[in-house]
């Protein structure tokens, strides 16, 4: 990318920035509906301009709508960073077992939903973990989670 170009807006900037210097690809899709085309394509959730990734998760797990999972986004970002203005989720090309470029330790994309650890420890309700709440959200077997405030389990 030269100097003129400007970054798509469903680029992540620093995936990109990674991916150009060591000149690999960096495929990213517009929308949830081009990632499906891909069966290797991941959904990413990042806060803090890529300070973060909060969650990743291969598409062909995904049942909700691009709407659930920028609501699914806002919570994570709220209980991380409260930065709303720096969290975003991408859709890129990315197979089970990949690394994600991004602060905090990155992620990885796993055969299910991975959630940073530092977000793994909240609790929604008695008995009811955020990562099972998110996964079962974004695996359509429930529409949305309980309503806040969370609190840090043991």
């Amino acid at each position: 990318m030269g100097d003129d170009d400007e970054l798509p807006d469903h680029h992540s900037p620093v995936r990109d920035m990674l991916a150009e210097a060591h000149g690999m690809p960096h495929r990213a899709y517009r929308s949830l509906d081009e990632a499906r085309q891909d069966p290797d394509a991941a959904v990413v959730m990042e806060g803090d301009y890529g300070g973060t990734i909060y969650l990743t998760c291969p598409v062909r797990l995904v049942h909700c709508d691009a709407a659930t999972l920028e609501r699914v986004l806002w919570i994570l970002d709220e209980l991380y960073w409260d930065e709303p203005d720096s969290a975003r989720v991408y859709y890129e090309h990315r197979p089970v077992g990949s690394g994600v470029a991004g602060g905090s330790g990155g992620g990885v994309v796993g055969d299910g939903v991975w959630v940073h650890p530092e977000l793994e420890r909240w609790v929604v309700d008695d008995g009811l973990g955020l990562t099972t709440a998110l996964a079962d959200v974004i695996r359509g077997r429930r529409t949305t989670i309980p309503a806040g405030p969370y609190r840090e389990g043991a």
